[in-house]
């Protein structure tokens, strides 16, 4: 297995009420500055259902219902999908947590990298679906962005 895929059966991370943050802002906040999408993918039918951001990710357009998985793995580095497979057959299989980095055609002729973490779930009456996010990996340059607030805080 190559060195940038890791399996965890590591429980869900509970530190976040300490601060205290609500689940909200946690998620407000990892997402503040990068693309940062959610998915899920449904073990039975093979559909991938993903937020407005993995579209923009993948530099595809958004839509309602499955993504199209021939035009959406298409946008993959070629050398990457056979380890995605794999973690997918192998995250159905034995119910892990997984993180991969892995590349995604930019709208020139390169390459952008991404993070994916995703974990099995239970779905009863099913085979499961696999549910997760995937951000873009920050540049590694140094800097310092600001934003305004959202509404919310």
């Amino acid at each position: 297995m190559p060195p940038w895929v890791q399996y965890s059966t590591k429980p869900s991370n509970p530190q976040y009420p300490s601060i205290p943050l609500t689940a909200e802002e946690v998620v407000d906040l990892a997402s503040a500055f990068e693309l940062f999408g959610y998915w899920r993918l449904d073990i039975d039918s093979g559909h991938l259902f993903a937020t407005e951001d993995i579209c923009r990710i993948f530099g595809l357009p958004p839509t309602e219902g499955p993504l199209n998985l021939v035009t959406f793995t298409s946008r993959i580095h070629p050398d990457d999908m056979p380890v995605l497979m794999e973690i997918y057959e192998r995250i159905s299989q034995e119910r892990l947590v997984y993180q991969n980095v892995y590349r995604v055609k930019t709208d020139g002729e390169g390459y952008k990298y991404v993070r994916s973490v995703g974990r099995f779930r239970d779905k009863p009456g099913t085979g499961g679906e696999i549910v997760g996010f995937t951000e873009e990996c920050c540049p590694q340059t140094p800097a310092v962005t600001f934003s305004e607030p959202t509404a919310a805080e």
